[in-house]
């Protein structure tokens, strides 16, 4: 091929990917890569059109085929290492990060990135525990360390290793708190202060921010909140940021705005920009539904830029960071002691801090379909699954041979193969009678939801949205709480709508009676009758519970006052 044809179809390849037309785009390129196999501009076009469209190991595989031909790819090299992590093939990931260090070309960031990385998917408690205790290692070496860093929130970005290790079976106020002075020693950017001058007003000035007030979890648990709380003593604030997505929670928030009664704010994507921008609105609360889902927010809460910060269940456990005042939590939900396992102060509101709006099913299920037995779901994301939940699914299938086990493929289904790669390793555990269902839209969800016999809660961090929108159908989800918040949240709304009457209670105390309750909620004779009543139960006191904005006034107006 002459260079002004294969110069013609490179082009055009160009142009159709500033259109998004991502495939055709790509033909084009392999095309061309026929005849000039090592062209690095060719590789670099094609793995970029992989990874718009998740395809992850394909673009893995043409990141290694660049770095073959020049290990000096940089861009190359940390694209590789984010694609690898998504996977969660984190000692490969690692493995690269030393090879760029080995030939000096990442920056000296990558050595804490490299570091704090962990597996969400866990093959064993062993392995749990080995990952905690070389993070923590590693954290302390650099709060004793002499280094002066002076990293930058905008160009040297860290996942916060925080999230995930929420989901495993430990307290982690002190790693929460030693990885926050950690940041705050490797960013000094984090320890700037700021004067907050309040504006005397009858109203308390209240923002929410989040990456997620759309057609996410945290829109969902949120929503009811900041359109309930009254105007007429709020002025409202919602702060998205620039990867907040399009959604029908996004256009509810927008269609307030312009009846008046609350504010949208796009924050940009400079770090410095985000704060001078909340700080412009004097704000009095300024209130992150949750901390840590998203990076930039999660640096953000450093930083006080209203005269009170907040958080909540949106993420379940303490920031570790004392820029942060209060944690909203419900008396629902705490142990006595709970105090002791936050670096906020919290205050505990009444009712459950939220007001959730009832689904809307179209395509509603008839009574045969709900009233289906030997379904066991865990409908939940699969890195929420620690290994000792493989003991529950062992056992249900030891007491119910006719039990079939339901799980969701993650989204990049990389995940789900790590899990049943861990299941493998069992061989009580029979793979035959366990299903892994596709993604679902919102209403494929609850139906499926609503066909299972019993819901399975996840060990030590348990459903939160999703027990909500099971129980329109009324399934009952079995939960073994901690003293943890992160694994009492389906016991608070059980406390919130009342099980007391219940025979066979949700709630248990040990694996051995997660397992026995399981098989025998799933079996029973009268389980049709039981999601009736639970159904009844959540359409009284948990669906647009007016009760929860009242409590919640409460708690703003012992905050400001």
């Amino acid at each position: 091929m002459d260079e002004i044809k294969a110069k013609e179809i490179f082009d055009t390849a160009q142009k159709k990917f500033e259109k998004n037309e991502d495939e055709a785009a790509r033909d084009l390129w392999l095309q061309l890569l026929k005849f000039y196999p090592k062209n690095l501009s060719l590789l670099r076009n094609i793995s970029l059109t992989y990874f718009k469209q998740n395809k992850l190991i394909e673009t893995e595989n043409i990141l290694k085929e660049i770095l073959d031909i020049n290990l000096k790819e940089t861009n190359a090299l940390s694209m590789l290492v984010l694609v690898l992590e998504e996977q969660d093939k984190i000692m490969e990931a690692k493995k690269f990060i030393q090879i760029g260090f080995d030939n000096n070309i990442l920056s000296e960031h990558w050595t804490i990135k490299m570091n704090i990385m962990m597996p969400m998917i866990k093959m064993s408690t062993s392995i749990i525990e080995k990952f905690r205790s070389d993070i923590k290692k590693f954290i302390n070496e650099i709060l004793t360390d002499k280094k002066n860093y002076d990293l930058n929130i905008d160009n040297h970005l860290i996942k916060p290793p925080q999230f995930i290790l929420s989901y495993d079976q430990f307290d982690n106020l002190e790693i929460n708190k030693i990885c926050v002075s950690m940041f705050r020693k490797i960013y000094p950017e984090l320890n700037k202060t700021h004067t907050i001058q309040n504006i005397s007003s009858s109203k308390v000035k209240i923002g929410f921010i989040s990456e997620y007030l759309t057609d996410h979890t945290i829109g969902k648990l949120f929503k009811g909140i900041i359109l309930n709380l009254d105007k007429k003593n709020y002025d409202v604030k919602i702060f998205h940021t620039e990867q907040t997505k399009k959604g029908s929670i996004l256009n509810d928030f927008i269609s307030a705005e312009k009846e008046g009664s609350i504010k949208n704010i796009f924050l940009p994507k400079n770090f410095q920009q985000k704060q001078d921008l909340i700080l412009s609105e004097k704000l009095d609360i300024l209130f992150y539904p949750e901390i840590g889902l998203s990076l930039q927010l999660y640096f953000l809460s450093f930083i006080k830029l209203a005269k009170y910060q907040v958080t909540s269940w949106g993420h379940p456990e303490t920031t570790g960071n004392n820029s942060i005042d209060y944690f909203i939590s419900s008396s629902l939900i705490e142990t006595k002691d709970y105090k002791e396992r936050f670096s906020e102060k919290v205050i505990l509101s009444d009712s459950l801090p939220m007001f959730y709006y009832k689904p809307k099913v179209k395509n509603l299920l008839k009574e045969d379909q709900i009233n289906k037995t030997n379904i066991y779901s865990c409908p939940q994301t699969l890195f929420k699954l620690h290994p000792d939940f493989d003991k529950i699914i062992e056992g249900i299938q030891r007491e119910d041979k006719n039990s079939v086990f339901y799980f969701i493929k993650d989204p990049k289904k990389t995940l789900y193969k790590i899990f049943i790669d861990r299941l493998k390793k069992n061989p009580k555990i029979d793979l035959d009678k366990i299903i892994f269902l596709e993604s679902m839209n919102w209403e494929e969800y609850i139906n499926h939801c609503g066909e299972a016999s019993v819901l399975l809660d996840p060990l030590f961090f348990g459903a939160g949205n999703s027990f909500y929108e099971s129980l329109f159908y009324g399934t009952p989800t079995i939960s073994l709480p901690t003293n943890y918040t992160k694994s009492r949240l389906v016991l608070g709304a059980y406390n919130q709508i009342d099980i007391s009457d219940l025979k066979l209670k949700p709630i248990v105390n040990n694996i051995d009676e997660y397992i026995d309750r399981s098989v025998a909620v799933a079996n029973d004779e009268n389980l049709f009758e039981l999601k009736k009543t639970l159904q009844t139960k959540a359409e009284k006191n948990l669906y647009e519970y007016n009760k929860s904005i009242s409590d919640l006034d409460k708690v703003f107006k012992k905050i400001v006052n």
